[in-house]
């Protein structure tokens, strides 16, 4: 049986901050009173960016190793899609909020930076539709290799590219109907993503999107459920077959395999764990969190808030490889040994040109 580290996404839903909702604040963070602020927002914004682009590079390289055959070509492919929508969230937030962050009010070039703020934040939907699209995709990816193996044929063949191409398809329609009904806008003022709906929604297309982006969670989060538990019933009926073994060497190695799946199957649980309450802390942050601190703050605690909060969206988007490094040990070796192969590359070549040198 294969090893499981490789379901690493049970709840993708990333709300929008301050979506549908007209709050305004007295507080500016483009004020001289909140200069210092703003710089220290900056300052975080650029490390929780840099630290997203080099973790999920490193992803994909563990991912693109040829030397490992741990992972299915199917699985790299659909993951490799949330990769990349992972990077494109990030350029977004490179190109719209640094850019606001440092914006004042008196800014030569304020209407260059508004029309790239209302052109690249339609952008941000795009990603947030993709991202829990291919996770739903990756999921029913795992419930058939696992639960439903003789339908795992129609993910091995090249139909799984047409599947790849309809669900980008799909995302670029559904977020251009979004962004046709809503606008879409970075406020600095307040740090905030604003949803701004001037047209009059489509019932039918509002009532399909709500549905589907309550139903898919509730969905992944099921047949993880199923996933589990049809692993753990493989393991009781191999473990009975294998109780009355004669062979004292071969019983040995069945509870050493044995044992090495519960490490396998604490780590999934411990992942999709981290995972799913990292994203439930998403809802908490955004809707639960802000009254309860306005209220005992007053209004001074606002823009540390929302910094924090803008700061939680950032890392949301390394929040599955940060998991997954953390729980998953082998790929950790992996990355450790393409270091000591380069180092021993690099020394080889170094001590080749001192020696064409002498």
């Amino acid at each position: 049986m294969a090893h499981f580290y490789c379901i690493i996404i049970l709840l993708l839903v990333l709300s929008s901050t301050c979506q549908e909702r007209n709050t305004t604040s007295e507080a500016n963070i483009r004020d001289e009173n909140y200069k210092s602020t703003k710089y220290i927002a900056f300052l975080l914004v650029i490390v929780l960016l840099v630290y997203g682009f080099i973790i999920n590079t490193l992803m994909a390289i563990v991912f693109h190793r040829r030397q490992d055959n741990h992972y299915s070509r199917e699985f790299i492919l659909i993951a490799t899609q949330i990769i990349i929508c992972n990077f494109i969230a990030l350029f977004i937030q490179v190109i719209v909020v640094l850019p606001e962050i440092l914006r004042t009010k008196n800014n030569l070039f304020v209407n260059q930076t508004v029309w790239i703020n209302y052109t690249f934040s339609s952008f941000n939907n795009f990603s947030l539709f993709a991202i829990l699209n291919f996770s739903f995709l990756l999921t029913v990816n795992r419930f058939v290799v696992l639960v439903l193996p003789k339908y795992n044929v129609f993910f091995e063949s090249t139909r799984l590219y047409f599947l790849i191409i309809l669900v980008w398809l799909l995302t670029l329609v559904l977020s251009a109907i979004d962004s046709h009904f809503c606008i879409k806008s970075f406020h600095i003022s307040n740090l905030c993503w604003i949803r701004n709906c001037r047209k009059r929604l489509n019932s039918v297309f509002m009532g399909v999107h709500y549905i589907w982006s309550s139903f898919s969670p509730i969905a992944m989060f099921i047949m993880y459920i199923v996933m589990f538990y049809n692993i753990r019933c493989k393991r009781q009926l191999a473990s009975k077959i294998h109780y009355n073994q004669d062979d004292l060497v071969i019983s040995m190695k069945r509870k050493l395999n044995m044992a090495r799946n519960n490490i396998h199957e604490r780590s999934m649980l411990i992942q999709a764990a981290l995972t799913c309450g990292i994203f439930e802390m998403n809802f908490i942050f955004f809707y639960l969190l802000p009254p309860f601190i306005i209220k005992i703050f007053d209004e001074r605690a606002h823009i540390p808030l929302r910094i924090f909060i803008n700061c939680y969206i950032i890392f949301i988007y390394a929040a599955l490889p940060t998991v997954y490094f953390l729980c998953n040990n082998r790929a950790l070796k992996t990355l450790t040994f393409e270091r000591s192969i380069r180092g021993v590359k690099r020394s080889a070549f170094q001590r080749s040109t001192c020696q064409k040198k002498v």
